[in-house]
């Protein structure tokens, strides 16, 4: 990872990953043993949540210092019980992330990047109008 960081570095890219298949201390420690300005991470609340990986607020709050940028997502948590298995995604803002205390933490940690909504369902028009919907909320909260 460090010679990849390295060879981005070296055209002033930064190496972006993206978070929800591992706890936030566990990214961190990652962070802290690449050890590269330019490695940072796409933050993503519904995946930390789909993947029952952890709370994404607190998660933010961890990870502030190398987020790049963000996505606006929504999902419920994993059944209980079931090893393995993952979540599901939501219009944004009626799934479990807590849409007014996500944008309240990124507002609260200084990121001032684009709100980049994400939205995975085969259905374009109703994908189409989440996504209108996610911006009318998105926009509510700014």
């Amino acid at each position: 990872m460090r010679r990849v960081c390295d060879h981005a570095a070296d055209y002033g890219q930064t190496f972006a990953l993206e978070t929800g298949q591992e706890p936030a201390r566990t990214l961190l420690e990652f962070f802290r043993d690449v050890d590269r300005p330019n490695l940072r991470v796409n933050f993503d609340p519904a995946n930390m949540i789909l993947y029952g990986s952890g709370e994404p607020v607190e998660a933010l709050g961890l990870l502030a210092p190398h987020v790049a940028s963000v996505h606006c997502k929504d999902g419920d948590w994993p059944p209980e019980g079931t090893p393995g298995a993952l979540g599901k995604e939501r219009p944004l803002g009626r799934g479990s992330v807590g849409i007014e205390r996500y944008i309240g933490k990124l507002k609260s940690i200084g990121y001032k990047g684009p709100l980049n909504i994400e939205r995975e369902i085969p259905n374009r028009e109703q994908r189409l109008r989440d996504i209108r919907a996610a911006v009318d909320l998105l926009n509510g909260l700014r």
